[in-house]
């Protein structure tokens, strides 16, 4: 090709006149003809090809499906309760002479609290028993009498009569004066001491003398929804947090006693959870929350809860299989504390997908991030 152009520019004369512009044009011919060869000269083989860009997944975190212990649970708040609580009351009327004990003290059943002025009552005691002395021997003799048949049967019947009247005159003479002395009915601490030395003293009356906390046991009642019922037996276990002194204390508590029956206005029905307290490190009036387990299972197959995709009424989870996200319909059971059990539909050691999931395709790519 440089030949040719060569020998185009020689013939056409123009030259020859010119040696300058003659060097000029042969240096720029070269320069055009070298290029013009090395680019005729190009191996398409040898122009580095471009990596195809690579298709990445979407990024899922996943977890390895394990088993555990789950168990069904209720929970509602109650307020702690002594099982034995009581207000002492007088049995009999008088000034309060003595005060025994005051609010904190520990007292057992039968101990005495207070005593009232009790003279009259040992006075009054005094009389009917010397007037049954004198009825008891008069009557001895109406019967020496009555064996001879110097006395009429009817004499001797009035005279027993008059003598079992005396009998129970003294017995209640007695009980009075014994009840002079204020017993606690009931062993527990005194909570509250509302009388005072000189205080007159009614029989019966409403207002109370002192009040008596057993605190050995507690009780905690709970209100649960009517559809709990068939749930709830005698002996089940419950859990109970207290929330005392600014630290949460957990205390295990069993079910006593429940209602079986039914509150139509708000659906619900009472139990009665049995609150052990031997060190009394527990009180009455303690706010706390429960958890009452009805149902548990060991080595079930658990999944978190915000694992699960709920599509059209059905329970779905996705799972990695070969770096595609695989839906997989699951039955599920006990939930407890963020636990799901799952009855069917997945297997222990699965590789499930918890964050994610729920814009997911089935056989979508997904890029795993393993916790």
């Amino acid at each position: 090709m440089f030949n040719q152009i060569m020998e185009n520019i020689m013939h056409s004369g123009n030259f020859t006149t010119h040696p300058k512009t003659l060097l000029l044009a042969i240096f720029t011919t070269f320069v055009l003809a070298t290029t013009l060869s090395g680019c005729g000269n190009v191996n398409p083989s040898e122009v580095a090809a471009k990596p195809e860009a690579t298709e990445r997944g979407v990024p899922v975190e996943t977890v390895r499906v394990g088993k555990g212990t789950v168990r069904a649970s209720f929970q509602a708040s109650t307020i702690l309760e002594a099982e034995e609580e009581t207000d002492v009351i007088a049995r009999v009327s008088g000034i309060v002479e003595e005060i025994l004990v005051e609010e904190g003290d520990y007292v057992e059943q039968g101990q005495p609290l207070a005593r009232l002025e009790s003279s009259r009552y040992r006075l009054s005691r005094e009389q009917i028993a010397a007037e049954l002395r004198g009825v008891s021997q008069e009557l001895t003799r109406m019967r020496q009498l009555a064996g001879q048949q110097m006395v009429s049967t009817e004499q001797l019947e009035r005279l027993q009569s008059r003598h079992d009247a005396l009998s129970a005159q003294l017995q209640i003479a007695e009980l009075d004066y014994a009840e002079a002395v204020i017993r606690a009915p009931i062993s527990g601490h005194i909570s509250e001491r509302y009388v005072k030395t000189g205080n007159m003293i009614q029989a019966y009356q409403q207002k109370s003398l002192f009040h008596i906390v057993n605190a050995n046991t507690l009780r905690a009642t709970v209100n649960l929804p009517e559809h709990a019922l068939r749930n709830i037996e005698v002996g089940q276990q419950a859990d109970l947090q207290l929330q005392a002194s600014g630290a949460n204390e957990h205390i295990t508590a069993a079910v006593a006693r429940v209602s079986t029956v039914v509150d139509a206005s708000s659906g619900t029905f009472r139990v009665v959870l049995s609150v052990p307290n031997e060190n009394h490190a527990l009180r009455s009036g303690m706010f706390a929350r429960v958890n009452l387990h009805y149902a548990q299972k060991h080595d079930a197959v658990r999944i978190p809860h915000h694992a699960i995709v709920r599509v059209d009424q059905s329970n779905y989870v996705f799972v990695v299989n070969e770096n595609k996200a695989q839906r997989v319909p699951v039955s599920t059971g006990i939930r407890e504390n963020g636990w799901v059990e799952v009855t069917a539909g997945l297997a222990e050691h699965a590789l499930l997908i918890v964050t994610g999931q729920n814009t997911l395709r089935n056989d979508a790519l997904v890029e795993v991030v393993e916790l």
